[in-house]
């Protein structure tokens, strides 16, 4: 409706008012339009910011709720009697036993997911919740927990830490064949990403093999864990492998 106001047009005081009143014929004569998108820009205004604050919000609720299932897992255990208890650990929940926290952690990881189920976060908290799931020995329920998070995994990376306790869920419940064919994706997988994990899955896969009575094969797979990748972080527990393997 404004053009931008130039000095020229500022020279003399009569055609300044002359400019606003000819302006002020325009608001009128459009009024209705005019007041309908001063309430547009209003309403998406308020909308805007209303929307950045309930987001705010949601964030902070997400964060907290992370906070106490992060204090749970890592809460101290009660002192056995005649032990100090030191001041630093008065803070947070408190658990007489290791099952005990590691259930409260799987009833705070439901109420997250149950209450913010679509956040960044929930991902991480189902992850804590199957692995307390396995360490609980409730091995079939972690199972399906890993095996679900895998599945509908889009980190490469992630799924290998995913599938890793798949296979120790398979395994925890006597089902080598099928730990041992999660080790085999997971090695293969592992060349995606530069061969992050391959060395533990083959070493894992190498120790079930050993486990079945299979040593000729946990040996070749461990001497192919060596060959391939020298530099692996696992030489040491290898060398020892292979020792025992010798021995027998």
């Amino acid at each position: 409706m404004a053009h931008s106001i130039s000095r020229k047009e500022l020279k003399k005081p009569d055609e300044f008012v002359s400019f606003w009143t000819q302006l002020g014929s325009r608001i009128s004569a459009h009024r209705g339009k005019v007041i309908a998108t001063g309430v547009l820009v209003v309403v998406a205004g308020g909308g805007t910011w209303g929307g950045m604050a309930w987001k705010q919000h949601l964030v902070i609720t997400e964060t907290e709720a992370f906070s106490r299932i992060e204090k749970t897992t890592l809460a101290p255990l009660l002192p056995e009697k005649g032990e100090e208890t030191k001041s630093d650990d008065d803070e947070g929940p408190r658990f007489k036993t290791d099952q005990e926290r590691l259930q409260a952690t799987v009833t705070e990881a439901d109420a997250f997911v149950a209450a913010h189920g679509s956040s960044d976060l929930a991902r991480r908290v189902l992850l804590i919740r199957a692995n307390s799931l396995l360490r609980l020995g409730k091995a079939a329920d972690a199972a399906t927990a890993f095996q679900q998070l895998s599945q509908s995994e889009a980190d490469k990376d992630m799924r290998l830490v995913e599938q890793d306790g798949l296979a120790l869920a398979f395994e925890a419940q006597g089902q080598i064949d099928k730990a041992i064919d999660v080790y085999n994706t997971m090695a293969r997988e592992a060349q995606q990403v530069g061969n992050f994990y391959a060395d533990r899955a083959l070493f894992a896969k190498a120790r079930l093999l050993q486990k079945q009575g299979k040593g000729k094969d946990a040996e070749k797979i461990l001497r192919e864990i060596l060959d391939k990748m020298p530099k692996t972080s696992l030489r040491r527990e290898i060398d020892d492998r292979l020792a025992a393997l010798g021995d027998q």
